[in-house]
């Protein structure tokens, strides 16, 4: 099972939170699994080097006034919270959280009030099989391209630096990688994937990039924004592989720090 879920939270008290506040939900998740099992969320934590989840920043539902970069949150303050899970006992743990429970975010503390995981209900919530997720875009018709929309800051990693690049070889090369680690379905070459994305153009493109700071001397440079690929140069086997990697990413995350917020993107087709 894979999935998406959002949490509707309410601050139950004033305070101050960072903009990007991706660290702080972090380990909210942590305390969530090690409330729902203290051995599962220590082999999470400590074993596993790649996380099976994302979490997205905190977002107000209800514009809050900003005071360099920092959130005066007031009493009452709706936000709402996406998580996603790459195995059954994340959402589980993710799921089970009950309604009225109330969750410490830094200095910040919130209550829950709902739990959407309904694809009806939000477009970017939901679980399915990781079969029926497959057998989702072998059904779709053959693209021919794939429209990203980066939702939060996005950022890889090459050698010492920070890439802030929307390059496809980077993008389908880290979802790649990313599917290998989720253990899904069938064996993936890294390699032969980044030979097939350099195929790849990109045609449109509206956003920009930054530096964004996780504490005060810890800084990332990324990009977000809505990036347009054209695919035909490929096979349409191969189209229906990047479609796949690319909806995959609407869980996994694309690129680095996607368990503190980063790398959000919905993919959708461009026929």
């Amino acid at each position: 099972m894979i999935g998406a879920l959002v949490y509707k939270l309410r601050a139950e008290n004033s305070a101050q939170l960072p903009f990007i506040n991706g660290r702080i939900m972090h380990a909210v998740l942590f305390k969530i699994l090690n409330d729902f099992s203290p051995q599962f969320g220590s082999f999470v934590h400590n074993e596993l080097n790649i996380k099976p989840f994302t979490v997205s920043f905190l977002e107000p539902v209800d514009r809050i006034p900003q005071i360099n970069g920092r959130w005066q949150v007031r009493q009452g303050d709706r936000f709402l919270w996406r998580l996603t899970g790459l195995n059954e006992q994340i959402l589980q743990a993710e799921l089970t959280l009950p309604i009225g429970k109330k969750i410490q975010a830094g200095s910040l503390r919130l209550s829950l009030e709902e739990i959407i995981c309904d694809g009806k209900i939000r477009d970017d919530s939901g679980v399915i099989a990781v079969k029926d997720f497959i057998s989702s875009v072998k059904n779709v018709p053959a693209v021919k391209g794939i429209d990203l929309n980066f939702v939060s800051p996005t950022s890889f990693r090459i050698d010492d630096f920070d890439a802030p690049y929307p390059r496809a070889e980077l993008i389908f090369t880290s979802l790649a990688d990313k599917w290998t680690q989720a253990e899904m379905p069938a064996a993936v070459e890294k390699n032969v994937i980044r030979d097939f994305a350099s195929k790849i153009r990109l045609t449109s493109w509206s956003g920009e990039s930054k530096k964004f700071y996780l504490a005060q001397n810890r800084g990332v440079q990324a990009f977000w924004g809505n990036f347009s690929y054209n695919v035909e140069s490929l096979s349409e086997e191969v189209r229906r592989v990047f479609l796949l990697f690319a909806k995959f990413g609407e869980f996994a995350g694309v690129g680095r720090l996607t368990g503190q917020g980063f790398g959000q993107v919905r993919a959708s087709c461009i026929n």
